[in-house]
This record gives structure tokens, sequence and C-alpha cells, in this order.
């Protein structure tokens, strides 16, 4: 029995030891090593990190896709757009609908684009920026909005920084549940709405207690015990116990369509029918495109909203009509399509009898 504790022991001194000589060498470090390490820092670890960098450095997701700055920007630019050009699209989504409208700018450079994305943005992300940006549209407008299959699980949470762990851009939006009252939907807003509350503790403590309350998505594998931030060894530990915990947590929504705490197939639908009530009423043509990622563990969307799609006349274009997800060669190694589908897909986009593009 002593024989055994001695190796306990020991093994526990030479782990310390361990984890004092990685912290004393990572400062020298190759950049990539560095990284790493810093990817199993604690969700409010990270985001202080990025708080004291100045300038930030890349890979600084602090200021990105905040709401209230990028509906101001779209305010002030409402004015600068040349009703004589091109159409203007009005694109609510995340890089994979930029890199679209990329590639069919190459072929129509008339082509007016005002973007709200953000990265990897879930559909209550994409879903607020069109409710929030409609004052801000004119009749004719092209209204495109992108729904991402590996991000519909976001649908449960108020922030990136809840479920992607490595990378928890703290940005906010909210949580849309059905109202079975309504047939619509209830939108539950998170405390935190700006960079700018991020400076308020008493805010960061509300919302703390709002996202353990009401996101689907938080563990506290990721926030908790922040101290521990200072061992590379816990960091290690940290990245693949929260990053476990967060998709098995996905995987149930995604499972459950129709029910569960977040039934996303019935949200989604619902989100579609009031885009397209709104556009039309409005005068705007709706878009929607469903982007099915190259991800085994996404939500398969084309069964989910074809059919509401087709009942109601809502223009669509869906990525796995043109990509199989199944074909590792239409993406690229960071999970984007390549450009030669982007093409294509901006072909058949430009291509859709209701856009009326094809004359531009």
């Amino acid at each position: 029995m002593i024989k055994q504790i001695k190796v306990v022991l020991a093994t526990i001194v030479a782990l310390i030891a361990i984890d004092i000589f990685v912290l004393m060498i990572l400062p020298y470090a190759p950049h990539k090593l560095v990284i790493f390490f810093e990817y199993g820092r604690s969700v409010p670890g990270k985001i202080a990190h990025w708080q004291k960098e100045n300038p930030p450095l890349p890979g600084n997701l602090l200021h990105v896709a905040w709401r209230p700055e990028s509906l101001a920007r779209s305010a002030k630019e409402f004015l600068l757009e040349d009703p004589t050009g091109g159409p203007v699209i009005r694109n609510y989504g995340m890089s994979f609908t930029n890199q679209l409208l990329e590639a069919a700018k190459e072929f129509n450079p008339d082509l007016q684009v005002d973007g709200h994305t953000g990265p990897g943005a879930p559909p209550n992300f994409v879903y607020s920026q069109f409710l929030d940006d409609r004052q801000n549209r004119r009749s004719g407008d092209i209204v495109l909005v992108g729904i991402l299959s590996s991000s519909v699980a976001g649908l449960a949470s108020f922030s990136n920084r809840t479920w992607v762990f490595e990378q928890p851009a703290p940005f906010t939006y909210p949580i849309f549940r059905p109202n079975d009252s309504t047939n619509g939907l209830r939108r539950i807003d998170p405390v935190i709405q700006s960079l700018n509350d991020m400076s308020a503790p008493s805010k960061i403590m509300d919302f703390t207690r709002q996202m353990r309350s009401e996101d689907g998505l938080w563990t506290s594998l990721a926030f908790d015990l922040t101290s521990l931030d200072a061992s590379p060894f816990f960091r290690l530990l940290r990245r693949a116990m929260a990053k476990s915990a967060i998709a098995e947590r996905e995987d149930r929504i995604t499972a459950h369509p129709m029910d569960g705490i977040m039934p996303w197939s019935q949200v989604l639908q619902r989100m579609v029918h009031e885009i397209q009530r709104i556009c039309r009423s409005d005068g705007q043509i709706p878009l929607i495109v469903l982007i099915q990622a190259h991800d085994v563990r996404s939500a398969h969307l084309l069964p989910a909203l074809k059919p509401i799609l087709k009942a109601e006349n809502i223009p669509y274009l869906a990525t796995e009509e043109v990509a199989n997800p199944q074909d590792a060669s239409a993406y690229l190694g960071d999970g984007h399509f390549t450009h030669t589908v982007n093409k294509i897909l901006a072909e058949k986009l430009l291509a859709i009898p209701e856009l009326g593009l094809s004359s531009f």
C-alpha cells in the first residue's frame, strides 16, 4: 500500500514539474504551440485575454458581429446606396453567404450588398438581424437569409461563447422559442447586448445567471474555475471535457427536431414563414439559402424546410442540391466551399427567376 502511495505521489510531483516547465517555456515556444494551449483556456479567460490585447491580434474575436454596431452602420449606409444602380441584396448570414455573394459579384459587379453577418452565425442571430434591420431596407430589395446546418443547435444559445469553445466570439443574440398561443415565436433577449455592456461587471454577472438558467448549450466545464487557466495541463483537460460536453448537448438538440429543449425544425419553419410575410408586406423579395455543412452531426435542413418553402412559394437555394455534403472535394480544409462550388452556387442564385437578377 505504501509503495502504491509513493507511486501516486511521484506521478503527481512529475505532472506538476512538467506543468511548470511547459508554463515557463510557452512564452518562447512556436506560435502554433502557444495557440494549442490557448485553446484550453476557460471562456472567461479567453475573453479577458482578448480584452487586454492592444492592438488586437489575429484570432481576437472580441469586436466582431455585435448587432447594435452592425445595425447602426446599416442605418448610416442606407443613405449612401445608389437607387439607380444594381439591385441591393441584404445579406443576413455568415461567411458562407459572404463568399457566395462575392462569387456572384464576379458575374455581376453591379450588385450592391449590405451585410449583417457573424462567424458561424446560428439562425437566431440571423433572424434577429433580419427583424431589427427592417427599417433600413427598401422596397425592391432582395433579402437573403442564410441558415447553416452546423449552427442549428445554436438556436438554444445566447452567444457563440457557450458553444464555440475554442474561439468563443462573445457577440450575443436572442433565443426564439415557439409561442403556441400565437403560432409564432417568443423572443428572449440577452442581458448583454453590446460590446460596451461587456465592461459592466453587474451585467456580466446577470448574463452569466441568464446563461446558466436559459442557455441550452451552457456548461460549467467551459466557464468555471478560471484560476485553473494558469495550468497548461488543466487547459488541455478542460478543452477535451468542455468540447465533449458541448457536443453532447448539440447532438441532443439536433436529434429532436420537433420536441426537446429546442424544437429546431418547428422554430425554423416559423422563422421562414415570418421572413416571407414581412418581405412581401414591405415589397421585398425573400431568398432563403440552406447551407449544408460537411459535418455528419449537422441538422439536415432541406427535408425540414423544403415543404414550407414550396407551399409558400419562397425562392430558395439549397447547397446540397449542388454540392454533396458527403463529398469532401466540395469543401476546403476550414469547412467552407471551394471557389468552384461557390461560383456554381452563384450562377444558380443569379438565375432564380423571382430575383430578377438575370437582366442585370
